[in-house]
């Protein structure tokens, strides 16, 4: 059972305010939204990033400080979105983050696609960025 709530006059709805889970994007690991557990975690730098210095901010997302080395491996996709990206092919695509991130979508090039396993450079990233989860295609 669940509690109403009523909305009385004089109240302003500032800006940032999200109802719902905010990611617009769908249902992660349903055709073509990619979420966290799809990484899989733990989410290491240097290995599911190719960023040595990326910084991990748990299951949010994480932080690319190495614009040179933009490198993403997504490596366990859901069944759902291995169906999905089995005629998607390879190539420059484009991704929308998930709220708070710094960019709300990238293009990337797409260089492995393949089973449970997506590998992806970021392009065009100047300076640090962060890129929170769901990761809409």
């Amino acid at each position: 059972m669940s509690t109403p709530i009523i909305i009385e006059g004089g109240i302003t709805i500032e800006t940032g305010i999200t109802i719902g889970s905010g990611s617009g994007g769908g249902t992660p690991g349903v055709n073509n939204v990619v979420g966290y557990t799809e990484m899989p975690p733990p989410v290491v730098a240097g290995i599911a990033l190719s960023d040595t210095t990326a910084t991990v901010n748990g299951s949010v997302g994480f932080t690319i400080n190495n614009d040179a080395d933009t490198g993403v491996a997504i490596q366990a996709l859901s069944v759902s979105n291995q169906v999905f990206f089995s005629t998607y092919g390879v190539g420059v695509k484009t991704v929308t983050w998930g709220p708070g991130s710094t960019v709300a979508s990238s293009s990337v090039n797409l260089i492995q696609n393949s089973g449970s396993l997506l590998v992806m450079f970021i392009l065009g990233q100047s300076g640090p960025a962060t890129y929170n989860y769901p990761f809409t295609f």
